[in-house]
């Protein structure tokens, strides 16, 4: 009897074991994963990429993260230049063990971008620029950034969806009482991309890299708002935007579709604000002479006109 509750307690133990080891393997998964996210986001954008949580279903092979914040470039107010909800990916456990990982299907819900012009420069610009370097598609004098990236992993995506995007352009002020002067809203119901890393040559050619795909996904948004800004986004900042992405890459071999009805809208902040100004300024002058001829009524011998 004794020997059957030892073993018992031994099994018990065993299984406690072996829960805590895969408990720690698991976080250890998880740490990595969004340690290679954020370290692939940076290199790609050259902008500080944090993520908040990323988690390795053992069981399930599903794939999850929530809480990306990519920083804006350095000089402009914005909160962020961009940010994501969430994601969730289906991937074979088996492919994760292998160098190129690939995946079915990638969704992307929930993601804000930020465009600001100050001062005749652009925050986007900066992120394009280090793109440009990251894809050799920039000025070849220039270095460029060490691949800090990660564990050197490829992605092969068949389906990837980014469902739910809002790009906010912000013309700013320089720094006058007015701060910002127009403000556009772009809602883009989903952007979908197709066999990416699958064909073509290139980045899109073998798989491409988590800094890689960082990059393709900045760019599938930011060609979705050229295309749904028309008649929106000024036309200096539409054009200096569609310039630059065509200098990274033609993304038609990924069948890019842009879908959803949904209208931006156009804000001029900045007149909204001068009227509001300037009402301000009628109501104080109206309320000046209402007080001064209150006063000059409680003044003997003194009509209220002041004579």
């Amino acid at each position: 009897m004794k020997l059957i509750k030892l073993l018992a307690v031994l099994v018990v133990a065993v299984v406690l074991l072996v829960v805590v080891i895969g408990a720690v393997l698991v976080s250890q998964a998880n740490k990595v994963a969004r340690v290679a996210i954020e370290k692939g986001g940076t290199y790609a954008l050259g902008v500080q990429t944090t993520l908040n949580d990323a988690s390795i279903g053992v069981l399930s092979g599903r794939f999850g993260m929530s809480g990306l914040r990519v920083a804006n470039a350095q000089g402009f107010p914005g909160p962020h230049f961009l940010t994501l909800g969430d994601a969730s990916v289906a991937v074979s456990l088996g492919s994760l063990n292998k160098p190129t990982v690939e995946l079915p299907h990638l969704n992307l819900n929930s993601i804000d971008v930020r465009l600001e012009k100050k001062d005749g420069q652009t925050n986007y610009n900066t992120i394009l620029e280090n793109l440009k370097k990251v894809s050799g598609s920039g000025d070849e004098t220039k270095p460029a950034p060490k691949p800090t990236e990660g564990d050197g992993k490829k992605f092969v995506i068949s389906d990837l969806s980014i469902r739910n995007v809002t790009v906010h352009v912000d013309l700013l002020g320089g720094g006058d009482a007015l701060g910002a002067l127009t403000k556009v809203t772009i809602p883009i119901d989903e952007v979908k991309l197709q066999n990416v890393g699958k064909t073509g040559t290139g980045v899109s050619g073998t798989g491409v890299s988590m800094g890689e795909l960082t990059g393709i996904i900045v760019q599938a948004v930011l060609a979705a708002a050229v295309e749904k800004g028309k008649g929106l986004i000024p036309g200096d900042i539409l054009g200096d935007l569609s310039g630059q992405l065509a200098s990274l890459g033609d993304l038609s071999n990924l069948d890019l579709k842009v879908l959803g009805d949904a209208k931006g809208t156009v804000e001029e902040v900045g007149k909204k604000v001068e009227e509001a100004a300037k009402d301000a300024a009628k109501k104080a002058e109206d309320a000046v002479k209402d007080a001064t001829k209150a006063i000059q009524g409680l003044i003997p011998g003194q009509k209220k006109d002041g004579k």
